[in-house]
């Protein structure tokens, strides 16, 4: 009796280990796809900037076809790429629907965004031609 007792703890145990293990590497995998995804919109958030062009603009674009696929389990983030969608020929929506979306994914995963304005999130790190310059270091 005690023999098939400690086997069957033994087998419980070891299966509990299995099942937790797995929930947590599915959980982190999610995780990490959700900011990859995120750092990706964000990199490439300047081929949206006026008078770039559209060349420029593919890869975000791919990243913003995969939003709703990654972020299938956040409700505010699929609003908020619904509402880009329905409002893509819209002038002018494009700005204010990507600062909402990038704030929605930003809460999704924890990331504090509040110390940021709109503007900033809008205008990404870019140099303009000759006018930008590294300075003469001494």
């Amino acid at each position: 009796m005690e023999t098939a007792l400690l086997i069957a703890s033994s087998l419980i145990s070891g299966l509990v280990g299995v099942i937790v293990s797995t929930l947590y590497y599915r959980r982190y995998e999610n995780r990490k796809w959700k900011l990859d995804t995120l750092k990706r919109l964000a990199a490439h958030r300047y081929a949206i900037a006026e008078g770039q062009p559209l060349e420029r603009s593919a890869e975000f674009f791919v990243v913003l076809n995969e939003v709703f696929v990654v972020f299938h389990d956040a409700q505010e983030v699929l609003s908020v790429v619904e509402i880009m969608h329905k409002e893509a020929d819209t002038p002018g929506r494009l700005g204010e629907n990507m600062v909402k979306l990038l704030k929605a994914m930003c809460d999704n995963l924890g990331i504090n965004h509040r110390t940021l304005n709109d503007s900033f999130l809008l205008a990404p790190f870019a140099l303009s031609g000759s006018s930008a310059s590294l300075g003469n270091p001494q």
